[in-house]
């Protein structure tokens, strides 16, 4: 160094000493090659101790509490020196020798070599007393940071564009994302890829007003795994109304929302079970007033869900007759007692009776209050007459093996009557005209039985079909006694028939069989009392006609009677 700029440099050392700011240099690393000392005099350390050291470590090294504000100003200050542009550091506070606080505002430039390359930042340090209470607030800032380290919810700060300058450990533990890995980006790093556009506009609309947003997003951690996140974000508005920050708190809810999907996909699973199966399921509350019905049970019942959810069980009784019938039931859910298989008539609304089954148990919470009763329920109408039926038909063949039994009986019985008049009619040859007319009537009315039984077999099923060619006004000329016997004197049986009449190839006994059945339905449907008429006509069938009737000659047997007949519904 020649005489002329060691000369320079004491003048300038005599004048840094005159400066009570911190005057400093680093090189293209960022490291602190020129320190005027006021920095370390300050803090008490010595001299130039502070040359050799990173000066963003030590900035943020110095700070007292590593606030929101500092940690952003202190980013932003990075920022500023990695992408060579001068800048004016806000204000971070330092805690100086005596204890006291000190706020330390920085600003430099870098420096330019002749090639534009920068080769490093040279800047002042100013400090200005705290008199706004540092220390306390700082205190009270450590205090709350500790808190958001400590959190395990993630939160990020991000500046007025959304870049993030600021993640506490809870999003690294949520996310993935180291807070190094997480600063100078912006959220899309969690980008799932699922959430629509018209939501991001409708976030940023949100909070671009000053307005916090909450939702729940489906989002992506670095290891590309899916998650939920409910999120809050709120902008920091300064009181000139500019948005300066964001601050987003993350709470990972993957656990709860895929529980809710398996809560829901379980009650849809059970809502499609009860709709597929014939039986219906039913909840009362603690007033013993229906809280669910499956639609089933709605459809059974001829009603709306919404007029039979509130009802009580006692208001399904539709006839005064059925209270005593009711009685024992009722008294089973007024003392909270379970019951199986209870069964009732309901009539609906349009007049229609339906048989209805129904069981259910209590149900208690943990305390032992009653809550109300769950149970199932199953319209039995239809099994019901099938029962009915089977009940009828079974009786029907004890009366066809006991009338079937009589009938044999009963025709050897005429038999012997038939032979013996026979018989004595031929020893007899000159008994006279009236006692030849007295045999002939023991003759007949013993034919006259036997055909009667013979018809009562038939009815037993106790002889094959055998179909021959016959005429059906003489077969229905001949059981008109028991026609007239079966139908009652209160029937006037009339008979008519064309007068070529057709013959037809059919089993006589079958026959005479339908046509009793016919006769005895006439008479019911007319109580007794009427007229009964049976025509026989000879017709024509085309293929069209009947289903299931080859075309052809028919004769037709057509059975009228006076009665009210079905009902239209």
């Amino acid at each position: 160094m020649n005489s002329l700029n060691l000369e320079k440099r004491r003048d300038l050392e005599d004048f840094q000493d005159l400066v009570s700011d911190w005057l400093w240099e680093t090189d293209h690393r960022k490291i602190i090659v020129f320190s005027n000392g006021r920095l370390e005099s300050t803090l008490r350390h010595p001299a130039e101790s502070f040359v050799g050291q990173n000066i963003v470590d030590l900035i943020e090294g110095l700070a007292i509490d590593a606030g929101f504000e500092d940690e952003c100003s202190i980013a932003r200050f990075q920022d500023h020196l990695n992408n060579g542009k001068a800048f004016s550091m806000s204000p971070v506070g330092i805690e100086s020798a005596d204890r006291s606080s000190a706020l330390l505002h920085l600003v430099g430039k870098p420096v330019i070599a002749p090639n534009g390359t920068v080769t490093g930042y040279r800047g002042i340090g100013r400090f200005s007393e705290d008199d706004t209470g540092h220390v306390e607030e700082a205190t009270k800032l450590k205090t709350l940071m500790m808190a958001v380290n400590n959190t395990p919810n993630g939160i990020i700060i991000t500046d007025e564009k959304g870049i993030i300058r600021y993640a506490n450990p809870g999003f690294t533990d949520i996310t993935g994302y180291s807070r190094a890995e997480s600063v100078g980006k912006t959220p899309k790093i969690l980008s799932s890829g699922h959430t629509s556009n018209s939501s991001y506009a409708d976030f940023w609309n949100t909070i671009k007003q000053g307005k916090s947003w909450q939702g729940t997003v489906y989002n992506k951690r670095k290891n590309g795994e899916f998650f939920w996140c409910q999120e809050t974000v709120t902008p920091v508005v300064q009181r000139s109304g500019k948005i300066s920050n964001y601050i987003a708190i993350q709470q990972d809810v993957t656990h709860e929302v895929v529980a809710q999907q398996k809560l829901r996909e379980s009650q849809e699973r059970f809502k499609g079970f009860t709709e597929a199966a014939s039986d219906w399921y039913w909840e009362t509350d603690g007033e013993l007033k229906f809280s669910y019905i499956s639609e089933t049970a709605c459809e059974y019942a001829g009603m709306d869900l919404t007029d039979m959810l509130g009802m009580t069980r006692a208001e399904l009784v539709t006839e005064a007759s059925d209270l005593e019938f009711w009685k024992d039931h009722l008294e089973d859910l007024e003392n909270k007692r379970p019951f199986k298989d209870f069964t009732y008539t309901f009539v609906r609304k349009d007049g229609q009776h339906r048989r209805w089954q129904i069981s259910g148990k209590p149900f208690f919470n943990d305390e032992g209050r009653f809550l109300g009763y769950r149970g199932v329920g199953k319209d039995i109408t239809l099994s019901t007459e099938l029962e009915a039926q089977l009940q009828q038909s079974q009786k029907m063949e004890v009366v066809g093996h006991l009338t079937g039994g009589i009938a044999h009986d009963f025709n050897n019985l005429l038999g012997i009557i038939m032979g013996n008049a026979e018989l004595l009619k031929e020893e007899l040859e000159d008994i006279g005209s009236m006692g030849n007319e007295r045999l002939e009537n023991v003759i007949y009315a013993a034919k006259r039985g036997s055909s009667i039984t013979n018809q009562l077999l038939v009815f037993a099923r106790k002889q094959a079909l055998k179909p021959e060619i016959i005429h059906l006004q003489d077969e229905i000329e001949q059981m008109k006694d028991i026609l007239k016997s079966s139908v009652g004197s209160g029937i006037d049986l009339k008979i008519t028939a064309d007068k070529k009449l057709w013959r037809c190839y059919t089993d006589p006994d079958q026959f005479v069989n339908s046509v009793l059945n016919l006769c005895i339905n006439a008479r019911d449907a007319m109580d007794g009392q009427g007229r009964l008429t049976l025509s026989l006509k000879n017709c024509r069938l085309e293929e069209k006609d009947l289903l299931d009737v080859p075309a052809g000659d028919y004769v037709a047997l057509d059975v009228q009677d006076e009665g009210n007949g079905i009902p239209k519904d």
